[in-house]
């Protein structure tokens, strides 16, 4: 028997990406997105396209382009798959179209606009009839524009002459392109209408990130006005028509970012008026809906309880039949998806916390004891053998009670080669959102979760009110508290796996990004019980990230306050501004071009803490967004995350 070695940077950078499991049709094969988890010498992330049978045989892959090739949509008919890829130029996506007979590659497209990256994967999608394919693209720059920059002529002129993202057809034998969408207004998502020459869209008058936090939900047909169908406090995602047309299923919350759109399933008629919640109450968040064939039915999967699981819900009763439920994850995280074959296959990207993604397919089966239906699973690959060389922590589910004694669950990851009764240093690794989750995922192939646990720390992954997995009412529980009882919650959570005897008092640390590393920074800010901190993209001071961020209508609606009260919670909940409370050594990382949480805010943190004379690093990473996602620069942090920890929380 081999030994286990200890896991590296290097490691967790060669799981592949798994993702966008599309069964065909008539349910006999499943095409899949295989991808690196970084970016090299290319605008995207590379990646191809596989394929698997789902009665037997292994994965192969299916497309060769020299850098990405993603969204694979099956024909209604099944004999074509449509994809997205770069590989005539390097950053400009086209539309192809691969023969499932032949195997041909055609490409359907030659456009100039950037066809943007897709945060949901609904923005590739062939036509009920099979006559055409829609997708979104952004407006290119004009010849004029072009020139001028070319001259240096090339004055800023912010939120002026802006660029909007269209919906657009291609007919597949003609390759005629046409835009379909009404002029001067933002398409964030569309969906087909069941007769092929409408659609309904998720919308914005204005093309900006903060516009889609005030989004409505339109139907048009092909370049006709737009009808408004319903709009409410709350943004939507995902609608789908009925297959009798007569209503249309969303999905409806408040969320951080766009693409984050897991909350309740919504209906609405179809010519609008009020729409009806049909899963209140419900404990989970639902990432993806389908409807049945004969409209009185949806088949849903959501974040529930800290695992995945699928339901029916009637659509008229809202009454709800639980077929499915695990503590694990699917790959689209934030944001669960699954597809279905006219036989009821399913198909998804499965993950727990000792098993990496690979893809499943899952069958309706009726039970005789129970005499009702259930889901059964069956892994069809197997991509990540090199899982067997190294050492991972073991993670548990862990509970606790957190403000106002209401249950909270999290994870603890253990350290390799645990003792029990004996103390560990423990980091508090804080999602971001906040309406995220820490799910039950394999982190040895993502974040540093297993790094430090094999560096011989504890993790814990709390998940604090705000949270989605636990219905709407828990995951908008913080709005207008950000950083309030949020975060005590998080520190009770501390509190029981000190209590517990786990985890050492006088050596926790806290991290995280976004969201997480903003409380990284309240965290500093209100105690001193940290003896190292990572601030992550993190946020220092709320009213100039409302000036700056492009996410600026988002800070708002979550605190439900002006930004420019004074005396209100951008002002009570901003880091600096209990900026004599500062003495926790942090390390603070962020990308030199991100829109969602400047860089700027990092730097003020900095300069705080030097002004404080407060040890302290601030590392930036240049070329790269809110994500980081270079490799070199990828290895660079883990790196230095764990150098840091090991400098601070070393026995003494």
């Amino acid at each position: 028997m081999s030994i286990q070695r200890r896991l590296t940077p290097e490691d967790v950078l060669s799981f592949k990406n798994i993702e966008d499991a599309q069964i065909s049709p008539d349910g006999a094969q499943v095409a899949f997105v295989v991808g690196d988890s970084f970016r090299t010498d290319s605008k995207y992330a590379k990646s191809t396209i596989w394929i698997v049978d789902t009665d037997s045989g292994e994965p192969r892959q299916l497309t060769s382009g020299p850098r990405t090739d993603s969204l694979p949509r099956w024909s209604p008919d099944g004999r074509q798959l449509a994809f997205l890829s770069d590989r005539l130029m390097a950053g400009q996506r086209q539309v192809f179209a691969l023969n499932r007979d032949s195997g041909e590659v055609t490409a359907l497209t030659h456009v100039n606009g950037e066809i943007p990256s897709p945060r949901g994967l609904n923005a590739l999608q062939w036509s009920p009839d099979g006559r055409y394919l829609a997708f979104l693209m952004e407006d290119a720059q004009t010849e004029e524009e072009v020139s001028r920059n070319v001259r240096k002529d090339d004055a800023i002129l912010f939120e002026q002459n802006p660029k909007y993202v269209r919906l657009w057809t291609v007919d597949p034998e003609s390759c005629e392109v046409q835009c379909v969408s009404p002029d001067r207004l933002q398409i964030w998502e569309f969906n087909w209408h069941p007769d092929s020459a409408q659609f309904t869209a998720v919308v914005s008058d204005e093309p900006f990130e903060w516009a889609w936090y005030s989004n409505r939900l339109v139907r048009f047909e092909r370049k006709g006005s737009a009808e408004t169908l319903w709009q409410s406090k709350r943004q939507v995602a995902l609608p789908a028509w009925s297959p009798d047309t007569k209503q249309i299923a969303f999905i409806s919350s408040n969320w951080s970012d766009r693409g984050c759109v897991v909350g309740d399933v919504w209906m609405v008629g179809e010519s609008g008026g009020e729409a009806r919640n049909v899963t209140r109450g419900m404990v989970a968040s639902v990432g993806w809906l389908e409807w049945s064939d004969d409209s009185n039915e949806l088949l849903t999967i959501a974040q529930e309880r800290g695992g995945v699981g699928m339901h029916r819900i009637d659509a008229t009763t809202g009454d709800r039949t639980s077929l499915w439920w695990q503590q694990a994850a699917v790959s689209e995280t934030s944001s669960p998806r699954f597809s279905r074959s006219n036989a009821e296959t399913l198909a998804i990207v499965l993950e727990d916390s000792s098993r990496p993604r690979d893809v499943w397919t899952g069958r309706l089966v009726r039970t005789a004891q129970q005499g009702s239906d259930l889901i059964q699973w069956q892994q069809r690959t197997h991509l990540h053998p090199q899982t067997a060389e190294f050492q991972i922590g073991e993670t548990e589910v862990y509970y606790w009670k957190g403000a106002d004694q209401q249950e909270m669950q999290g994870l603890v990851i253990k350290p390799v080669g645990y003792q029990p009764h004996k103390k560990y240093p423990m980091i508090m690794w804080v999602h971001g959102g906040p309406t995220g989750i820490s799910a039950s995922r394999f982190y040895a192939a993502t974040h540093w979760n297993q790094l430090w646990a094999n560096a011989g720390y504890v993790v814990f992954l709390p998940n604090y009110r705000g949270s989605t997995g636990w219905g709407l009412e828990f995951a908008e529980s913080n709005l207008g508290d950000m950083g309030g009882r949020d975060f005590q919650d998080m520190l009770l959570g501390v509190d029981s796996l000190i209590e517990s005897g786990l985890a050492d008092s006088n050596r926790l640390a806290v991290a995280g990004w976004s969201y997480g590393g903003f409380i990284a920074a309240w965290a500093i800010s209100q105690t001193n019980r940290f003896r190292a901190a990572l601030m992550g993209a993190g946020i220092s001071h709320w009213l100039s990230f409302h000036g700056k961020s492009c996410l600026s209508d988002w800070d708002a609606i979550h605190y439900q306050a002006s930004p420019y009260d004074l005396n209100g919670p951008f002002q009570k909940f901003s880091p600096l501004s209990y900026y004599n409370n500062l003495d926790t050594p942090t390390l603070i990382l962020h990308g030199e071009e991100d829109q969602d949480v400047p860089v700027e805010q990092s730097h003020l943190f900095y300069r705080a803490l030097k002004d404080q004379r407060v040890e302290t690093e601030l590392v930036v990473y240049p070329r790269e967004s809110h994500a980081i996602t270079e490799r070199a620069h990828m290895l660079d942090m883990a790196r230095r995350v764990t150098s840091w920890f090991d400098r601070f929380l070393s026995e003494e």
